[in-house]
Protein backbone atom coordinates (compact mmCIF):
# COMPACT_ATOMS: atom_id res chain seq x y z
CA UNK A 1 0.00 0.00 0.00
CA UNK A 2 1.52 3.10 -0.93
CA UNK A 3 0.86 6.23 1.10
CA UNK A 4 -0.14 9.24 -0.95
CA UNK A 5 1.60 12.57 -0.35
CA UNK A 6 -0.97 15.18 1.36
CA UNK A 7 -2.24 17.84 -0.88
CA UNK A 8 -1.35 21.62 -0.08
CA UNK A 9 -4.26 23.30 1.79
CA UNK A 10 -4.54 26.40 -0.80
CA UNK A 11 -6.31 29.63 0.32
CA UNK A 12 -7.15 32.95 -1.64
CA UNK A 13 -6.72 36.50 -0.11
CA UNK A 14 -8.00 39.27 -2.43
CA UNK A 15 -5.87 42.63 -1.81
CA UNK A 16 -4.89 45.71 -2.63
CA UNK A 17 -1.64 47.60 -2.83
CA UNK A 18 -0.13 50.24 -4.44
CA UNK A 19 -3.64 50.97 -5.95
CA UNK A 20 -3.46 47.82 -7.93
CA UNK A 21 -6.07 44.64 -7.03
CA UNK A 22 -4.82 41.27 -6.41
CA UNK A 23 -5.40 37.94 -5.72
CA UNK A 24 -2.99 35.66 -3.73
CA UNK A 25 -3.37 31.99 -3.59
CA UNK A 26 -1.30 30.44 -0.21
CA UNK A 27 -0.20 27.20 0.71
CA UNK A 28 0.62 24.95 3.40
CA UNK A 29 0.95 21.40 4.19
CA UNK A 30 -0.68 20.65 7.54
CA UNK A 31 1.45 21.95 10.00
CA UNK A 32 3.76 23.05 7.50
CA UNK A 33 5.22 26.56 6.88
CA UNK A 34 2.78 28.96 4.35
CA UNK A 35 4.05 29.69 0.69
CA UNK A 36 2.83 31.90 -1.90
CA UNK A 37 1.86 29.71 -5.20
CA UNK A 38 1.05 32.38 -7.74
CA UNK A 39 -0.74 36.29 -7.17
CA UNK A 40 -2.70 37.17 -10.04
CA UNK A 41 -2.50 40.83 -10.61
CA UNK A 42 -4.86 43.31 -12.34
CA UNK A 43 -3.42 44.15 -15.78
CA UNK A 44 0.23 41.87 -15.23
CA UNK A 45 1.21 38.57 -15.62
CA UNK A 46 0.92 36.44 -12.98
CA UNK A 47 3.48 36.49 -10.17
CA UNK A 48 5.04 33.33 -8.74
CA UNK A 49 6.93 32.99 -5.75
CA UNK A 50 7.24 29.81 -3.95
CA UNK A 51 10.80 29.60 -2.98
CA UNK A 52 10.37 31.22 0.01
CA UNK A 53 8.13 30.10 3.04
CA UNK A 54 6.72 31.46 6.13
CA UNK A 55 5.53 30.15 9.55
CA UNK A 56 2.28 31.58 9.74
CA UNK A 57 -0.60 32.88 7.50
CA UNK A 58 -0.27 36.45 8.35
CA UNK A 59 3.39 36.86 7.12
CA UNK A 60 2.31 35.10 3.82
CA UNK A 61 -0.22 37.81 3.69
CA UNK A 62 2.14 40.54 4.20
CA UNK A 63 4.76 39.11 2.28
CA UNK A 64 1.96 38.75 -0.72
CA UNK A 65 1.38 42.92 -0.47
CA UNK A 66 4.57 43.83 -0.48
CA UNK A 67 5.17 41.94 -3.76
CA UNK A 68 2.35 43.87 -5.49
CA UNK A 69 3.19 47.22 -3.65
CA UNK A 70 6.99 46.65 -4.98
CA UNK A 71 5.93 46.37 -8.39
CA UNK A 72 5.01 49.81 -8.45
CA UNK A 73 8.48 51.57 -8.18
Amino acid sequence: MELDEPEPIEEYVPGVASGRHYMARLCHFPDGPWYIDVIHVESLPPLHDSDRTWPTREEAVQAADKLVADLGH
